[in-house]
Order: C-alpha cells, then sequence, then structure tokens
C-alpha cells in the first residue's frame, strides 16, 4: 500500500504528547493512523517495555477491523500483544469493567451489556402466579414512585457525568432524579448493564481506586481515539481521568463538521474546546483525496471558518455540473433514474441516494406508513435487526442480538437470573456462536408475507433450537386503522427496506448514518422544504462565516462529502430558484425540473 508523505502527514507521524488532529473528509486519517501505528509499536517497546503497546479505539467493529487490515496491507505483519485495536466499548469492558466490577458497590453480580429496552423492563416487575396467570407488579423498590414507573420506562434511564438522563433528556426534578437513580442502582444490583451504565462504571471505578487507573496507563502509555468528535462527555471524562494518571500520549482524531450522533450523546463541543486548551497540539489534514474541488467548495460553505481550508489532492476532475432537482409527490422515480443516467453515462458505478433519517427514507422509497407494527413482543424485530446486522457484516450486533431472543424464548419473563448466566454462558462458547452463525444464514426471507415469514420463523427457531414448545410470536389482532388480515399478507420487507436488488421494496433512499466514512463516486441528497424539527434544508446553508456548526449543518456536509465527482441535491417543488441562489451563492450549479406535478406534504 503507497503512503504519499507530504508536511501535514509527516508532522502528525512525528508528534508525540496530547495531540488533536483534525482530519477533513477524504484525507486519508485512516492510513495515516495505520502508518503512525507501526512507528508507535517501535515507540512503545523502547521507552515503555516489551509489556506496554498502544491501544487505537473507534466506535464500530467494522471500524477496528478496517484499521487491523490496513494494518496488515501497509507492514505485512499483524498486529499482536501488547498492542490492541478495538472498540470504545470494548475497550472498557475488557479492560476496567470485566476485571474489577466487583469495586462498584451498586453492582451485584458479574455484569452483562443489554441495551434492548424492552428485555431490560422485565427486570424491574414482580411476577406474582395467580388465577393461571401471572401478574405484573412493579418491584418493591418503586412502591413510592408508581405514577413515575409508568410514565418514564426504567429502562430508559441513564447515568450522566452529573445526575441522570431518561431517553437522553437531562431529568431536572427532584423526585424524578430520585426514581432515576433507584432504577440504574436496582439494573446494577441485578448484574444487567447498559453501554452507557459499564462506562460511568468505569470512570467510577478509575476515580476511586486510582492504582486501576495507573495499571492501565502503564498496560496501555500511548492511546488514539479515532471518530473522537462521536465521543459522548463520560466518554471524554474516561480520557481525562487516564490522562491525570500519568497518560503522557493521547490523540484524539477526528473532525468536528463530521459528528452526527448527537441524539445518541456526541459532544463535539468539547472536542472543538480541547483543540483550543494549552498543553495541546492541535494539527490539520486539509487535503482531500477524495472529492474534486467545486464539491468541496459546496460543502465547504457549512464549516466553521477556523478550521483550516479544504483543498482538492490528486483527484481528476470529470466536470460532471452539480445538479439541483426540483422534486413533488410524482417524480421522485424519475429524478432517481435521471440520477442514475448520469453516472452511468460517466461509467460512476458507487452511486447512492440519501435522505436525512429512517421515515424520511421509507417515504421516498414509497412506504407510507413509516411506524407500523406487526407483533406485539419485540423478538421478531431482534431477529430482522440481527439478520441486518449480519448482512452488514456487524456480527457483533447479529450475535448479541440472537444470544438475546433465545433466552428470552427459554426462559420465563421472571426468570432474569437464569436468562442472564445463559447469555454468559454461551458467549464464549465455540459450537454455540457456530451454531448462531448458521442460523443467521436461514432465517426466513423478508420476501414472505408476515403470517407466513412469522409462521416459517417459529418453526425454524423450534427445530433449529430444540425447543419442547413451538415459539408464539404473536401478531396483534387490533391496531386502529388497519384490518389486520389484510396486513398479514404484505411482505415483511415493505416495512423494513430490503437490501434486495430484485425486491420492488428494495432500498433506494439510505440514511446519511449509513455511509458515515464511505466514499461513493455519486451523492443524491433529498433535502426538505425547512429545517424545522428534525429536517435538513437549503435553510440550513450560512449566509455568512459560521462560528460553530448545528447537526443538520454537520449531516449535510457528510452527505456531500461522500461524493468523488457528481453531486446533486433534490429540494422541494416549491422552493423558490431565488432561494436556491442565496444558499448557493459563488457555486456552479444546474437546476433540473423533471414532470413536477404536486408538493410533498413533509
Amino acid at each position: 500500500m503507497e503512503y504519499e508523505l507530504t508536511p501535514q502527514r509527516l508532522a502528525y507521524l512525528e508528534a508525540r504528547g496530547h495531540i488533536v488532529l483534525s482530519a477533513c473528509p477524504g484525507s486519508g486519517k485512516t492510513t495515516s493512523i495505520v502508518r503512525k501505528l507501526y512507528d508507535i509499536a517501535g515507540y512503545c517497546n523502547e521507552k515503555y517495555g516489551s509489556h506496554a503497546g498502544f491501544a487505537c479505539l473507534s466506535f464500530t467493529n467494522t471500524a477496528a477491523e478496517e484499521l487491523t487490515e490496513k494494518y496488515y496491507q501497509m507492514h505485512g505483519e499483524r498486529l499482536h500483544f501488547p498492542h490492541v485495536v478495538s472498540t470504545i466499548d470494548s475497550f472498557i469492558m475488557q479492560n476496567v469493567v470485566l476485571p474489577f466490577w466487583y469495586l462498584c458497590k451498586f453492582c451485584g453480580s458479574k455484569p452483562i451489556v443489554v441495551n434492548e429496552a424492552d428485555v431490560l423492563d422485565k427486570i424491574y416487575n414482580t411476577y406474582v402466579w395467580m388465577n393461571d396467570h401471572y401478574d405484573v407488579y412493579p418491584a418493591m423498590i418503586f412502591r413510592d414512585y408508581r405514577t413515575i414507573f409508568y410514565q418514564k420506562r426504567p429502562a430508559l434511564v441513564e447515568k450522566a457525568a452529573q445526575g441522570y438522563k431518561w431517553n437522553h433528556s437531562v431529568v431536572t426534578d427532584n423526585r424524578e432524579q430520585k426514581y432515576c437513580d433507584a432504577a440504574f442502582k436496582y439494573r446494577l444490583s441485578k448484574g444487567y448493564i447498559t453501554s452507557t451504565d459499564a462506562l460511568w462504571m468505569a470512570c467510577h471505578i478509575l476515580l476511586q481506586h486510582k492504582w486501576v487507573a495507573e495499571s492501565l496507563v502503564a498496560r496501555f502509555p500511548y492511546i488514539i481515539v479515532d471518530e473522537a468528535q462521536d465521543n459522548s462527555q463520560m466518554q471524554f471524562v474516561f480520557f481525562e481521568i487516564l490522562r491525570k494518571a500519568g497518560l503522557e500520549n493521547l490523540e484524539y482524531v477526528g473532525d468536528i463538521c463530521q459528528s452526527i450522533y448527537e441524539f445518541r450523546d456526541a459532544r463535539p463541543d468539547l472536542l472543538e474546546k480541547i483543540m483550543k486548551m494549552e498543553g495541546w497540539t492541535m494539527l490539520p489534514l486539509s487535503e482531500c483525496r477524495r472529492s474534486n474541488q467545486r464539491i468541496i467548495n459546496l460543502y465547504s460553505k457549512l464549516k466553521p471558518a477556523f478550521i483550516q481550508t479544504i483543498t482538492s489532492h490528486g483527484v481528476k476532475d470529470l466536470n460532471i455540473p452539480i445538479m439541483v432537482y426540483k422534486y413533488d409527490e410524482s417524480n421522485v422515480k424519475d429524478i432517481i433514474r435521471n440520477f442514475y443516467s448520469t453516472c452511468d453515462s460517466h461509467q460512476l458505478e458507487k452511486r447512492i441516494i440519501l435522505a436525512r433519517g429512517i421515515p424520511m427514507c421509507k417515504h421516498l422509497a414509497g412506504v407510507r406508513d413509516k411506524n407500523f407494527e406487526y407483533w406485539k413482543s419485540p423478538l421478531p424485530n431482534m431477529l430482522i435487526e440481527a439478520k441486518f446486522a449480519f448482512d452488514n457484516n456487524d456480527i457483533e450486533k447479529a450475535f448479541r442480538k440472537i444470544r438475546i431472543v433465545l433466552a428470552e424464548l427459554m426462559f420465563n419473563d421472571d426468570q432474569y437470573p437464569q436468562k442472564k448466566e445463559f447469555i454468559v454462558h454461551i458467549e464464549k462458547d465455540i459450537v454455540y456462536n457456530g451454531r448462531i452463525y448458521e442460523f443467521l444464514k436461514i432465517i426466513p426471507d423478508f420476501s414472505l408475507s408476515f403470517a407466513d415469514w412469522t409462521a416459517e420463523t417459529e418453526e425454524l427457531l423450534q427445530k433449529y433450537w430444540n425447543m419442547e414448545n413451538r415459539p408464539n410470536l404473536e401478531a396483534f389482532k387490533r391496531k386502529k386503522g388497519y384490518t389486520m388480515k389484510d396486513m398479514a399478507l404484505k411482505p415483511v420487507e415493505q416495512f423494513y427496506m430490503s437490501n434486495n436488488k430484485e425486491s420492488e421494496f428494495r432500498k433506494n433512499v439510505d440514511t446519511i448514518h449509513s455511509v458515515k466514512g464511505a466514499t461513493m463516486d455519486a451523492v443524491l441528497l433529498f433535502l426538505s422544504a425547512d429545517s424545522k424539527s428534525q429536517n435538513i434544508s437549503l435553510n440550513d446553508f450560512p449566509d455568512k462565516p459560521l462560528v460553530s456548526m448545528k447537526e443538520g449543518q454537520r449531516l449535510i456536509y457528510v452527505a456531500c462529502s461522500r461524493a468523488s465527482q457528481y453531486l446533486a441535491l433534490a429540494v422541494p417543488s416549491t422552493v423558490a430558484d431565488e432561494k436556491i441562489a442565496i444558499a448557493l451563492k459563488g457555486i456552479d450549479y444546474q437546476i433540473k425540473k423533471i414532470s413536477l406535478q404536486q408538493e410533498l406534504d413533509f
């Protein structure tokens, strides 16, 4: 693998200490990290000894695997002890939570991570067998909070750096804070934790037992955090604890302009603050090897003024005009066909159509009901999510969901200790994991109707896992506005946006989040008429240099910066040409109107 050494890259490779690397889209930051890891391995061995190594951490298993594979391609050797490339969550679990959970006074037994709220909710109940059925009541600890218990599901309680959140919103009411405290401690006492709980536990253990932090620093004296713009406040706290415990080398690598996970507590403002703090070295990678300069100039209108100017580096411009389509309810498919035709005429094989959020993607794909639920149980949805994760090579997520499904099917709701023991037992069982892998391959096809898919899945679960009784994936008998007998005949994929290219319900339009980090030849981005609620629109383009970005602006920035040669925007037909001209001032573009008839309703 060739690696072009430029002055910016050389400055990063030679830098040690507390570093923030601000890497623009297409700058080759992953390749630069991989190039530097080889040097760091020798640096750690020489300075700290053969027992100490680096930890290179990212947010997803896919990103961690990419780093590992690129390391092999570039250096011709596999990473090995004492070095680690992993996700932040896995690093925290393996090095703090699992070995030292007993140092957290609230944790009653070795914990397992369960993020599914429908599953977690069950541990908060007491089950009483009466008259041939179970009556369900809140656990006794919630007897003083019954009203709040039914208003705010305890599974959605989160421990924040200060106080609590419920469903990602800060809890300010004193009584609700006490309820959240009871729910959080009760969950830990049962040995169930969420990923957020694990992070809080890690910080708590490190703060209460400094020797644990110092031991971790001695083991990993060099830590690189990739995609650092997506760190939560607690994650920044975790790494700051290590820094104060003696961590001499800490690198945050990322781009505050590409932080699009605020709904998952990302805090790009904290990274921006660190970039300007004394004691930190800020380095840029501002040479874009992905996009032509015309595309860069468009999305650069959205970045803060203090971020270094981005320049195209080594990209041949095919001079395909930036296009602005006008769409309504009738011509979306025509626009998509025209976009594909342009791609074909310029031999652009990698193309993607994007919109913000699954609801708008479904609407554009022709799914009119975005929130239809067929099953009472969450388990069928978990099976579908597991299959999608498996198909997208997120094996860990797929396996975890299947383990939870099996535990839910094999034990009663009140048997959560047995469920936990079962999950822990099979997690490291090679034979069991092999069976899960094969099971994921044969989950019934989503082209089946809801009724047929349900029946075939129930039969498969019973036979494949040797269950005594056939599982009952019960459907709703009644739902307002629906005839459930008719819905039973609808294909499952119609409501889950099929990945099957042969399906009429194929996922033509995807979310911006789905292409984070990707490089595409061509991008078509659908915008809304305004930026109200969760919408993104031309209103997000500023009329003067920005001091800081809003999440809607970052979403447009990420979407547009995926494109190498061809960028197209689609705006509602109601958007005036004058408004387009104001938003895209200084950008060369063309407007195309195809078969306009009526206005869309979002």
